[in-house]
């Protein structure tokens, strides 16, 4: 969605439903999506989805809320509700557990929901083309191995960026920090998961 333009319903949606309906129809199957892939379970997801989109209603009803990102501030809230769910089911949910299809969706193939997984010019960032590349040269078993051993951090990175296809400045708003530190973190992720994947291919020897 064009950012003037959410920036513009965001600030309706305020006083009014109907602006505030259309950013719901604009993001649910996004946010859903990114849901179902941390909890694993339909119903559950529903919930989950649900929850955070009241959440972030009452948010935006609130005086004094910052009408920047609306896009990547929904995507905290999700984040928080998936934490909030696992604590009250006394449960992990690992973050990319269920990043198998990471390979094909990385390469291009995948693409959900609108976003766009292959690097547009200008957005560039690190070597992200080589690991569209190295992703789709691998089995998606040796992909799935390898993110579950990267560090909390560094999986959240590369899930939110490859296999979530969110854009820099959604991604820069959830983890509140600029481009720079982003394409600094996103750098350390990568060299992370190269050497998560070597030390796959070196167990499989």
């Amino acid at each position: 969605m064009d950012p003037t333009r959410e920036q513009a319903l965001v600030a309706r949606a305020r006083v009014d439903a109907a602006a505030f309906g259309e950013l719901y129809d604009w993001y649910l199957p996004r946010i859903h999506a990114y849901v179902i892939r941390r909890v694993g379970d339909r119903d559950v997801a529903q919930d989950v989805t649900a929850t955070s989109f009241e959440r972030a209603l009452e948010a935006v009803r609130k005086p004094g809320f910052r009408n920047d990102s609306f896009g990547g501030f929904l995507y905290r809230v999700a984040a928080n509700a998936i934490v909030d769910h696992a604590r009250r089911s006394r449960r992990t949910v690992p973050f990319g557990a269920r990043a198998g299809d990471f390979a094909g969706e990385a390469a291009g193939e995948g693409a959900h929901d609108g976003h766009r997984t292959d690097a547009e010019p200008g957005d560039e960032i690190g070597d992200e083309r080589a690991t569209h590349a190295l992703a789709a040269a691998l089995d998606r078993d040796t992909i799935r191995r390898a993110l579950l051993r990267l560090s909390e951090t560094h999986r959240q990175v590369i899930v939110m960026k490859f296999l979530d296809g969110l854009e820099i400045d959604e991604l820069c708003a959830i983890l509140e920090c600029s481009r720079a530190t982003f394409a600094v973190k996103l750098h350390r992720a990568l060299a992370a998961l190269r050497d998560a994947m070597a030390q796959e291919a070196t167990d499989a020897a």
